[in-house]
């Protein structure tokens, strides 16, 4: 077997991958670490250590830096999704605020239990007796969730100086629509022709046409209470200037000319190809249906996409870049300077 813990922005879950003629031997082990787990101190000190150093050797690298002055520019300091771990926050971890965080918020406290692959009856009623003393509810305070605090101005370039000034990491982003609204499937294909797959218009132009950096992503993020659009690249320090003027001609050429028929066609098929690929196979679709949950999405929104996407037009585009792809709009992080 193979268990999988992770742990995200909204929400944590344990995977366990099993044969199913092993179900009844192995979700007592599953139900019992979520139940009744202990946490002996000389585990946890051996953790906080490991911990510590991991942090203190990742923190050195300059996309990590400006990923997390990145997000506290753009929710805030005190947002939910704020970033604000520091080495030191290791040494202070104490073993009854970890009990007591267990206790409240792990302990019999799942939201969801999804099974799939080969499930028949005997597996079915196995994990029903296995699960069936779970409270199965999302215990999150609605009192706790702030989404927006006190953000940073958008107008001033945010910059962390480096300790080689080599390499630095160009973020840049700002909150957006969130799923459901009009223009969301838009916005999404528009992210994905501006900077997410390989043949981009960003990957174009910084990586092939000027060979400023090794890739530059665009991305449509979605949480459960915000969405937003970022770009970023890893960049030699003295092309960094360049390279964010370059972006903002990447922007006026999507909002000035009508994209080409042959790119339009190409991303709709990238788009779709990776869209079928989300629902290949019972693991990728049991991903899927916890997104549902989580999220509060439409079980149907591949299809609601993939019908945006026959029918789009090249003009719907120019009024989506005049609309999102405002650089007044974002905010803009360097690290390493």
């Amino acid at each position: 077997a193979f268990y999988m813990p992770d742990v995200q922005n909204d929400f944590s879950q344990v995977s366990l991958y099993l044969l199913n003629k092993f179900t009844k031997d192995l979700l007592p082990l599953l139900v019992e670490m979520i139940n009744n787990s202990v946490f002996p101190q000389e585990e946890i000190e051996m953790y906080k250590r490991n911990m510590k150093q991991r942090f203190l050797v990742e923190y050195e690298k300059v996309n990590v830096q400006s990923y997390q002055h990145f997000n506290n520019a753009l929710f805030g300091s005190n947002s939910i999704y704020a970033d604000n771990t520091k080495a030191a926050d290791y040494d202070h971890l104490q073993r009854d605020s970890i009990q007591a965080f267990y206790n409240d918020r792990v302990k019999k406290s799942p939201s969801h239990v999804i099974v799939s692959g080969m499930i028949d009856e005997k597996v079915r009623k196995e994990v029903i007796a296995s699960f069936e003393s779970f409270e199965l509810k999302n215990n999150i305070a609605s009192d706790r969730v702030l989404v927006y605090g006190d953000v940073a101005p958008k107008e001033d370039w945010i910059k962390i100086p480096g300790a080689d000034n080599n390499q630095v990491s160009l973020r840049i982003g700002s909150p957006t629509i969130t799923f459901g609204h009009e223009d969301y499937w838009g916005l999404s294909l528009l992210s994905t022709i501006l900077g997410g797959y390989f043949g981009s218009r960003l990957n174009k132009v910084l990586r092939e046409e000027k060979g400023l950096t090794y890739g530059v992503h665009g991305h449509l993020t979605h949480l459960k209470h915000a969405d937003y659009l970022s770009i970023h690249a890893e960049l030699n320090a003295a092309n960094w200037e360049e390279a964010y003027d370059s972006i903002l001609d990447v922007f006026n050429d999507l909002k000035s000319n009508l994209i080409d028929a042959s790119e339009l066609e190409m991303v709709r098929r990238y788009i779709k190809g990776n869209l079928l690929q989300s629902l290949d196979g019972a693991f990728s679709f049991s991903t899927y249906l916890r997104n549902s949950l989580i999220y509060s999405m439409e079980d149907d929104r591949v299809n609601q996409y993939i019908n945006y996407l026959d029918k789009v037009h090249p003009d719907d585009l120019i009024k989506l870049s005049e609309q999102y792809l405002n650089e007044n709009n974002f905010y803009k992080i360097v690290a390493g300077v």
